[in-house]
């Protein structure tokens, strides 16, 4: 029987799930923001980019399942290149300070 294709250890594969993962999350956080401030008028943050920068911890749940649980540090790796280009790309577009 063949693994899936989460099951290998490949930096390919992390590095899709670095991608797709915070996407997701940012998607949610979005519909629940918007949600909010249209039922309520309240938003869950100062600036709405502070969401994308929150959206980069979805990483951290499969990033320790993959380095800690089944040890294939290929694609842990690319996980954490992914995200830590993300949080690189997050300071580099909106500053710092925010």
């Amino acid at each position: 029987m063949t693994p899936g294709v989460f099951k290998r250890d490949c930096v390919m594969i992390g590095v899709l799930m670095g991608i797709l993962f915070p996407f997701l999350l940012l998607g949610i956080l979005l519909g629940l923001n918007w949600t909010l401030q249209s039922l309520f008028g309240l938003h869950f943050t100062r600036h709405i980019h502070y969401l994308y920068l929150l959206s980069m911890t979805a990483n951290l749940f499969p990033l320790r399942y993959y380095l800690a649980k089944l040890n294939y540090e290929k694609t842990g790796m690319g996980l954490l290149l992914m995200t830590i280009a993300g949080v690189i790309g997050y300071f580099y577009a909106f500053g710092v300070g925010g």
